[in-house]
């Protein structure tokens, strides 16, 4: 995954990662903790992290200002895999599930947004919930996976701007 995630970053001149999530649905909210942990660290100027919660689209202005070449959303995504999976998924795929998280518009609308209108290459990264109902704190799964990508995208990050 590492090596993809470079693989897709390799022309990144400016990046905004996006976490998607309900900090009130258990494993919903493990793309708002993976941007909380990331703003925990002193990151590049050319790299925006944003908290976005169930709103994603509230965010769309302030990105579209940053003027990113590329955009990462992370969510908890139903995929049919093991509780804890992480996944890089094409933009076309996420059309085949019901939603990212419990959130609206599209993803597919976002996603579109972005692109034409922001001009930005987006990168979809999913972790596969266990618990999705009401109530606070991951499950240890996905606690795990989120731990696992907060290191990935750190060192991606960190070596992409590294001089």
């Amino acid at each position: 995954m590492i090596e993809k995630i470079y693989e897709l970053l390799e022309d990144a001149e400016r990046i905004v990662i996006m976490g998607i999530g309900n900090e009130l649905r258990r494993d919903d909210a493990a793309g708002v903790i993976v941007a909380k942990k990331l703003s925990s660290h002193k990151m590049p100027e050319n790299i925006k992290i944003i908290e976005c919660g169930e709103t994603p689209e509230n965010f769309l202005s302030p990105i579209e200002k940053f003027k990113p070449t590329h955009v990462i959303l992370i969510d908890a995504i139903e995929m049919g895999a093991q509780p804890g999976s992480i996944a890089i998924l094409a933009k076309e795929s996420v059309i085949d599930y019901p939603t990212i998280s419990t959130h609206r518009p599209s993803p597919h609308i976002l996603i579109s947004y972005i692109e034409e209108i922001i001009g930005a290459k987006v990168i979809i990264i999913g972790i596969q919930p266990k618990n999705i109902n009401f109530g606070e704190g991951l499950t240890q799964e996905v606690k795990n996976s989120v731990e696992i990508l907060v290191n990935i995208l750190k060192d991606v990050l960190e070596a992409k701007n590294a001089p």
